[in-house]
């Protein structure tokens, strides 16, 4: 008797074991990787105050938890999980075009960079600091329709993000 219960629960752990990692392979499945040039419908949120706090690229990546956004710079967040990895994300930049949907004003676009985590954002989703979304729409509007693509970053001008690490090259 007591060997038929190992034999069930040893198959029990086998079959648990099997469909964890399918589930897992199968959510690898669903995850984006970065695609220059390739435009994405979606639509763009703004944060501030707090959440500027502890950016996760600075933490998760260069080990300094201590990097506080600034609302002033242009920079963007997405949800990390959504991406085969944080490293294939963090510090990339995102050329992001207000649509014809949003009927109030002209098409607007922006160039920021991703140096944030946003765990509540939808795949499609980039949340912007409050500077950067006021170039798009009004902080008032709270959601603005955008269609964005993943860009080289700009390495002169005036940028507005900050200068370290270097914006990677491809």
């Amino acid at each position: 008797m007591k060997f038929a219960q190992l034999s069930v629960l040893i198959m029990a752990m086998v079959i648990a074991f099997v469909s964890l990692s399918e589930a897992k392979s199968s959510d690898e499945k669903k995850k984006q990787t970065v695609k220059f040039g390739k435009k994405i419908s979606g639509h763009s949120t703004w944060f501030n105050g707090h959440d500027l706090k502890a950016v996760a690229c600075y933490g998760d990546l260069e080990n300094n938890s201590h990097v506080n956004a600034k609302d002033d710079w242009h920079i963007g967040a997405v949800h990390m999980d959504f991406y085969k990895s944080e490293k294939s994300v963090c510090f990339e930049c995102v050329k992001i075009t207000a649509n014809k949907k949003n009927k109030k004003s002209a098409t607007r676009s922006i160039v920021v960079r991703i140096i944030d985590d946003c765990a509540g954002c939808h795949p499609t989703q980039i949340d912007l600091t409050a500077s950067a979304f006021k170039q798009l729409a009004t902080l008032d509007d709270g959601v603005v329709y955008t269609e964005y693509e993943f860009v080289r970053c700009p390495s002169k001008g005036s940028l507005k993000w900050p200068k370290s690490p270097k914006p990677l090259s491809h």
